[in-house]
């Protein structure tokens, strides 16, 4: 007698169940495919109960696609997992001998004033020799598949072992009115190509010509007032040396390469934590975070020197797959493959777990989501490469369901607004339900 009352309380539950679903399928392929991209390009989307894991919606979900920073989301949760919540990035400074040992770790946040501030009570007349650690992660500056004319964006720049100032170069561009000239004016030495003319706004193109000279930043446009842009360092290692002599200008002896050996005296250390910089690296979307944080990840989990090629293979273990290209951390390359289940399944992973949730934008409020979907309770990750966008996460709807879904759309022409309008879309109508 109970169970026949306990089904005929259950039947109409999921009869609600499977009709809210095929009202909301109904009316997301209506918006969908009323959409011209839908027409040209292709539009996967998945929603899955964030409870259950039960698919509430599903389209194209399978298909392997370019994930752009999508990508952050599942490698952002690898990191996090293989380091822990309370790991802490170090920098630190060693005495040995008469000799004085830095100890880099790649910390994609440090700062020249970091090495300002570790030097800053060290008597440096005591010592002949400054001993560079590099050996925790490896210097390779790009990943596959990335795009010449991707090096010279402030939003790409190259990575590694010897991180500072988030290898960015500040320089002032003065345009004179009187001589017609603009001037660009650096503290470090850049090979700049200078086509600037003096026009009415400010706007302006860097380009790389690696077949005119590699070697060369090239910037034209028009500019009518004096600022100041960053300009992505060549070549990090002789920037990091460059910062490194400035922070010690006492320093008289010589700067070599080794391992810190193991009798040593701390002196100095800059700490950061690895949570801290999840968080904005997935927040702003941040590319020189997720790689260096990617091979920093290989490096705690096989303690040998962090590298892509380990990253990888940490990256397979961790999610136990093989289905997909995993060609960097931060999803610029065209040669990532995965799919919406892949991220729906890592969000599901990841549902319960408040740091992890803690990394992401929140809609309306902060990153790269601070100017969309405000009326939305959503936390997620965007992604933006040419000819791919996408959007992925957490939401409670208006009627209190939590939902995590999962939009990539690809094969695009032109900007990408057209598609972060598809997205919203489809965010709201799932808002309703």
């Amino acid at each position: 007698m109970k169970l026949k009352i306990l089904i005929s309380f259950l039947i109409p539950i999921l009869f609600c169940l499977g009709a809210f679903s095929q009202d909301l399928s109904s009316n997301l392929d209506v918006i969908i495919n009323a959409d011209s991209l839908s027409k040209s390009s292709v539009v996967a989307v998945k929603i899955i109960d964030k409870t259950t894991k039960q698919p509430i919606y599903q389209r194209d979900s399978s298909f392997l696609l370019q994930p752009a920073s999508t990508m952050k989301v599942a490698t952002s949760a690898m990191v996090l997992e293989t380091l822990g919540s309370n790991y802490l990035l170090k920098t630190s400074l060693y005495e040995s001998e008469g000799r004085l040992y830095l100890q880099l770790c790649g910390d994609p946040t440090l700062m020249k004033e970091d090495l300002v501030r570790l030097f800053k009570n060290i008597n440096l007349a005591k010592y002949d020799t400054l001993v560079i650690d590099n050996t925790f992660i490896d210097n390779e500056f790009y990943a596959t598949g990335w795009m010449w004319d991707n090096f010279v964006s402030g939003d790409n720049p190259p990575y590694g072992i010897f991180n500072i100032d988030r290898n960015l170069i500040p320089v002032k561009i003065m345009p004179n009115k009187k001589t017609g000239v603009v001037q660009i004016i650096s503290s470090y030495p850049i090979e700049i190509g200078n086509e600037l003319k003096i026009g009415t706004v400010n706007q302006i193109k860097l380009e790389q010509r690696p077949w005119q000279n590699p070697n060369a930043v090239y910037i034209s446009g028009e500019v009518c007032s004096s600022f100041v842009k960053k300009i992505p360092v060549q070549n990090p290692e002789k920037y990091f040396l460059h910062c490194l002599n400035q922070s010690m200008p006492n320093f008289s002896g010589k700067i070599s390469f080794g391992e810190v050996p193991s009798c040593t005296s701390l002196l100095a250390c800059k700490k950061t934590g690895a949570l801290d910089i999840l968080r904005e690296q997935n927040k702003t979307s941040n590319n020189l975070f997720a790689e260096t944080m990617f091979k920093i990840a290989s490096r705690v989990a096989f303690g040998t020197q962090g590298n892509m090629e380990n990253a990888r293979k940490l990256f397979e273990q961790f999610y136990n797959i093989k289905a997909f290209v995993i060609a960097d951390a931060s999803g610029l390359s065209h040669n990532n493959l995965l799919n919406c289940d892949f991220l729906c399944d890592v969000l599901f992973r990841m549902g319960d777990n408040r740091d992890f949730r803690s990394t992401l934008a929140v809609a309306g409020k902060d990153g790269t989501l601070k100017k969309r979907l405000k009326e939305v309770s959503l936390q997620g990750k965007t992604g933006t490469i040419s000819g791919v966008s996408g959007l992925c996460g957490y939401i409670k709807t208006k009627q209190g369901h939590d939902y995590i879904f999962s939009i990539l759309i690809q094969n695009y022409k032109g900007k990408a607004k057209p598609a972060k309008l598809l997205e919203d879309k489809i965010v709201r109508e799932l808002n309703e339900f």
